[in-house]
């Protein structure tokens, strides 16, 4: 399947992002907060002032209702400004969208020309004063710098709060993307593995049929049907207990020693309570088939597969030496097969530099494949270790 190489992994992937609400959905109750507070605000502020002047009331104001006339402008400005931001906050186009913080503050100053209409006009409306007082009208500009700066603060605030939406919506966007990416990345590598070993074991299967060997034939396919069935029901983005991962490679190997006899011989060594750590699923069936093609195959006395698994602190490591010819005549990382590639990239994506392969010619001979990764363990314990042990 793979040319046998060394390297190591070296790739950080982008973390899958899930994927956010939208602008209304996740901004709408900050902005209506946000509108609540600041007038609140206002109206505090305006009458902690008014309190800390000294002039004396004339006394064609002393039974004016200051308060409620107070309470009356701020809730006169926060129903007009919450109109503009309910505007805002309804969908809108594309091109709109993008505008909605310049909307926020271009409204709010467009809501300036009425400030004398809320501070002067509508008091008197609802409580009649001395017509002198109301005959002294005071001009707008007066009106718009006094009181219109809250307008402009407010509009400021809610576009602050807009424009962090939307820069929180395009970062979302970029991670739902690479998400996408990621996912359909892993799969690829994930499947990539099947056509190649189906298709050399259904020749298998092919050559025992017509040598009569039913019963032989028979067991392969039962192999390979629970082979498929474990590497067909996992999430290609989901790990999976290593006791389901060696149950499911030594139901592989079983199909080769179908094929080899007594050619293959095949030892594991794993670390007791090892059973519950998270691999993910298929990582080591590329690297037993390269072993299979390149030291066992091509060799008439065939040879062996030794599988080593331990835990050094946090780390799971996981070692397959085989005692074939190696990697004759390929300088360490010259040569980058399909599986070792495979399995390497998958590691990168999941874990980025937390993991990696190391793959050379061993001193005494053959070649040897070694795979770190965090360890990390099953939480659901023995009913998740038994459910995959049973493939």
């Amino acid at each position: 399947m793979s040319d046998q190489a060394g390297g190591a992994s070296a790739s950080t992937p982008a973390a899958p992002a899930r994927a956010a609400p939208s602008f209304v959905a996740r901004g709408a109750a900050l902005h209506w907060g946000v509108h609540a507070v600041f007038w609140l605000f206002y109206f505090g502020f305006r009458t902690a002032a008014a309190n800390a002047e000294s002039l004396p009331t004339p006394p064609s104001l002393q039974e004016f209702p200051f308060l409620l006339n107070r309470a009356l402008v701020v809730g006169a400005y926060a129903a007009l400004s919450g109109l503009v931001l309910a505007a805002c906050l309804s969908p809108l186009t594309r091109p709109w969208a993008r505008l909605r913080p310049l909307i926020l503050v271009a409204g709010a100053a467009a809501l300036m020309p009425l400030t004398q209409l809320v501070e002067e006009t509508l008091p008197a409306a609802l409580w009649p004063l001395d017509p002198e007082i109301t005959a002294a009208s005071t001009p707008f500009v007066t009106y718009a710098f006094q009181f219109g700066w809250a307008l402009i603060l407010w509009g400021a605030a809610q576009g602050l709060i807009a424009y962090h939406n939307r820069v929180l919506d395009q970062m979302d966007a970029i991670s739902r993307e690479r998400a996408l990416s990621y996912d359909a990345q892993l799969k690829m590598l994930h499947y990539q593995i099947n056509p190649h070993f189906l298709f050399n074991t259904l020749n298998a299967i092919s050559s025992l049929v017509l040598d009569r060997k039913t019963e032989q034939a028979e067991g392969m396919l039962m192999r390979l049907s629970g082979f498929l069935r474990y590497s067909l029901d996992r999430d290609p983005g989901a790990a999976t207990p290593l006791a389901g991962e060696l149950a499911a490679q030594r139901k592989y190997l079983e199909i080769e020693q179908t094929r080899f006899g007594d050619k293959l011989a095949v030892a594991f060594d794993v670390e007791p309570g090892l059973e519950r750590a998270l691999v993910p699923s298929l990582l080591l069936q590329p690297i037993l088939e390269n072993a299979i093609k390149y030291a066992i195959s091509p060799r008439e006395a065939g040879g062996r597969i030794d599988i080593r698994v331990r835990r050094e602190g946090d780390l799971l490591r996981i070692r397959i030496d085989d005692d074939g010819p190696g990697a004759q005549g390929a300088r360490t990382g010259a040569r980058r097969g399909v599986g070792l590639a495979n399995v390497r990239e998958r590691l990168g994506l999941l874990h980025g530099a937390r993991a990696g392969l190391v793959a050379q010619n061993r001193p005494q001979g053959g070649f040897g494949v070694e795979i770190w990764l965090p360890y990390q363990e099953e939480k659901s314990l023995d009913r998740a270790v038994a459910r995959a042990a049973r493939g």
